[in-house]
């Protein structure tokens, strides 16, 4: 009886001991867990990357801006005179880079990001209209940065969703004709660089193993009413509506 009790009492100790320690294990493994989904600075877990490709369907148009014009009057007097300027752009094949960072995971499957989809393009430059002065070249180049909502596939590293969707709203700055044609001793200001909201919507999904995703960005500025042509004379009609606008449609592949 002295034997069995004492056997008794070992494998006790044995297996007390056994489950302190796979309770340690546990708990650590529960609080690295917590940490690794809580960190906003842990960057491997939050960076997302992805190349984004679109072919033929990137088109963007300048503000409705006025350059001065010079003319010389009989006698030698000199007029000048507002010329409305505008340039549109048509892009054959635009490539991009798009990183972004989830700011707070709320679910395996839902996130609140930052993303800057970076994108240059190839593709012709031309004015807007038949009454307006505008830049001739070739190449665009685009920056958004946008506040995202990711819900679904590919929100998280954890996501389990086979599809998902996200929208976002942010700013971009855009520069259309990088390559300038034009001889114009006015051209710097015929061409210029500028930022306009925008909005973004996609879906994610599985092709095979593979995670992409269908995107659409649309661009927006100021209305404004052209009331002169490039010379600075009034329109016959009388005014023409325009803004500054821009709309792609791409896929992105994630990486």
């Amino acid at each position: 009886m002295t034997r069995f009790l004492s056997g008794f009492l070992i494998l006790s100790s044995f297996y007390g001991y056994g489950q302190v320690y796979d309770n340690v294990d546990e708990t650590e493994n529960l609080t690295s867990e917590a940490e690794k989904s809580t960190s906003i600075l842990d960057w491997k877990s939050r960076l997302h990357t992805g190349i984004s490709s679109s072919f033929f369907v990137d088109f963007i148009t300048s503000p409705l801006s006025y350059v001065d014009i010079e003319y010389t009057d009989p006698g030698n007097i000199t007029r000048i005179e507002e010329g409305a300027v505008q340039t549109t752009y048509a892009s054959i094949y635009t490539i991009g880079f798009v990183p972004r960072y989830n700011l707070y995971e709320l679910k395996n499957n839902l996130a609140i990001a930052v993303s800057a989809p970076i994108a240059v393009g190839f593709g012709n430059a031309i004015p807007a209209s038949e009454s307006v002065i505008g830049g001739n070249g070739f190449g665009n180049f685009q920056l958004p940065i946008f506040l995202n909502v990711f819900y679904g596939a590919e929100s998280t590293y954890d996501a389990q969703d086979q599809i998902g969707i996200n929208i976002g709203l942010g700013y971009e700055f855009n520069k259309i004709g990088l390559l300038g044609f034009s001889t114009s001793a006015n051209s710097e200001q015929i061409n210029k660089a500028w930022i306009m909201p925008a909005i973004t919507a996609g879906a994610q999904f599985y092709r095979g193993l593979s995670p992409m995703e269908v995107n659409v960005k649309y661009g927006f500025g100021e209305i404004k009413d052209q009331r002169v042509d490039q010379f600075g004379y009034p329109l016959l009609n009388g005014k023409r509506v325009t803004r500054a606008s821009s709309i792609k449609l791409s896929v992105i592949y994630f990486l």
